[in-house]
C-alpha cells in the first residue's frame, strides 16, 4: 500500500505516523508561567537533536481548538523549562498528566506528583526521575498552514543523572528502566535489549 501523504486524511495520516515511529521517548516538560504556575506535560514527538552543541527538539501540537499548549506558552514566556525521563514505576502518573488542565491548575499538585526545584532554572522537575535535562529555548519552527505542530529547539544547559544509574559518563539504561509511546494507548519499556557487535 502506498500512501500519498498530500491526500490522506489528517487523522488517519497522525496513525500511520505514530504507528510506524516506535518507539517514541517522553519528555516529561516540567515548566512555569509567567504567573508562576508550575505546569507538567508529556511530550513523545521528542528527541536529541545535536550533541555539540547539546540540543533537544521537542514538537508541541496545539489544543483542538486551535490555540497553543499551556507548556509551550510557558516555555515562549520564560524560555527554560525541565525535562524528566519517564521510568516505568512514573509511568501512570505521566499518562494522567497528558489530559487537558486549565493554566491556572498546577498539574503537580492536582495530580499528586512530587516536584523538586531545578539547580540552575525556576521551573521545577520531578523528583526521583532518573535523568532530568534543565533546557533553555533556543527556536521554534512553526508548521502547516494553521500552525498546528510547533517544533521546539532547546539548549541543554546541565544534564541530572541519579547516582545510582552511572558509571560516568555511561547511564545503566536497564537501571533507568524507561517507556516509551507506542501507537494508541500503548506504551513500551527498554527492558527488552539485544546488543550486536560490528564485525
Amino acid at each position: 500500500m502506498i500512501i500519498e501523504t498530500k491526500t490522506a486524511d489528517r487523522v488517519d495520516l497522525y496513525k500511520l505516523l505514530i504507528g510506524s515511529v516506535l518507539p517514541r521517548p517522553i519528555a516529561w516538560v516540567g515548566s512555569i508561567s509567567a504567573d508562576g504556575v508550575d505546569n507538567l506535560a508529556p511530550f513523545s514527538f521528542f528527541n536529541v537533536a545535536s550533541n555539540n552543541p547539546p540540543v533537544i527538539s521537542i514538537s508541541f501540537g496545539n489544543k483542538p481548538d486551535g490555540t497553543r499548549k499551556d507548556s509551550l506558552n510557558n516555555i515562549l514566556a520564560t524560555e527554560y523549562f525541565s525535562v524528566s525521563m519517564v521510568s516505568h514505576k512514573m509511568a501512570e502518573a505521566m499518562h494522567d498528566s497528558s489530559q487537558a488542565f486549565a493554566p491556572e491548575i498546577d498539574e503537580f499538585a492536582a495530580l499528586n506528583v512530587k516536584k523538586a526545584k531545578c539547580a540552575n532554572i525556576a521551573a521545577s522537575k520531578v523528583a526521583g526521575a532518573g535523568v532530568v535535562f534543565e533546557c533553555k529555548f533556543r527556536q521554534l519552527i512553526e508548521f502547516g498552514a494553521d500552525s498546528s505542530s510547533n517544533l521546539v529547539l532547546a539548549d541543554v544547559i546541565s544534564i541530572e543523572v541519579d547516582d545510582a544509574i552511572i558509571d560516568y559518563p555511561k547511564i545503566d539504561m536497564q537501571k533507568l528502566d524507561l517507556v516509551g509511546r507506542g501507537s494508541g494507548l500503548n506504551y513500551v519499556t527498554t527492558r527488552d535489549v539485544f546488543s550486536l557487535i560490528r564485525k
